[in-house]
């Protein structure tokens, strides 16, 4: 598995409409494989005053078209691929991370923001783990931000924290499928840093 990173120029016109609906975010990132391949997960992250694409994925990912549609003009290449095996691996019983995971508590929705409260989307982190093999061992809700898509509306919700691995087959499973629901709209991806 892949996990690419291809920072996205804001002020251009093309990534404006790529960022304005879950559907064209979706229509892009498939674009970036030629062949067929299991959908592949990916987020918007922000840091510092650059907006990034980022995706996992099975295979490697061609990303030159993307690039110069959205990436920034005069820096090529602007995209990041690190193979994640090694990583996978790694996330043995008992081992700890800190993470960073978006996801769709939700599903899809006809309204954009749908009543919830910080102590309703640590509970549905709560009940992801139980099907994941982790355990929280703790976790904040950072953002959680409306995307509009074809059919209605999602919200997207971002965690951070530390969790430890308690069944690594699950979880390995988990982080190369997706997390709960809306994967195909910008929901799912977890990625981790090692703490020991």
């Amino acid at each position: 598995m892949f996990l690419t990173r291809i920072a996205l120029d804001t002020r251009r016109p093309e990534t404006s409409r790529l960022l304005a609906t879950g559907d064209s975010l979706r229509m892009a990132v498939l674009s970036t494989f030629a062949g067929g391949n299991m959908q592949p997960l990916f987020r918007i992250d922000e840091y510092g005053s650059r907006t990034w694409l980022v995706m996992l994925t099975w295979l490697r990912p061609t990303l030159a078209a993307l690039h110069q549609a959205c990436g920034y003009p005069g820096v090529f290449p602007s995209w990041e691929t690190f193979p994640l095996d090694d990583l996978l691996e790694a996330a043995e019983e008992g081992s700890r991370w800190d993470f960073d995971l978006v996801g769709a508590p939700f599903g899809m929705t006809d309204a954009p923001d749908p009543p919830f409260t910080q102590e309703s989307l640590i509970h549905y982190l709560e009940n992801v783990q139980l099907e994941s093999g982790f355990s929280l061992i703790d976790t904040e809700v950072v953002s959680a931000v409306p995307m509009a898509i074809a059919c209605g509306h999602m919200l997207l919700v971002r965690w951070r924290g530390r969790l430890m691995v308690t069944a690594p087959d699950m979880f390995r499973w988990a982080m190369s499928s997706g997390f709960g629901a809306g994967q195909d709209y910008g929901a799912g991806l977890m990625t981790l840093d090692w703490v020991y």
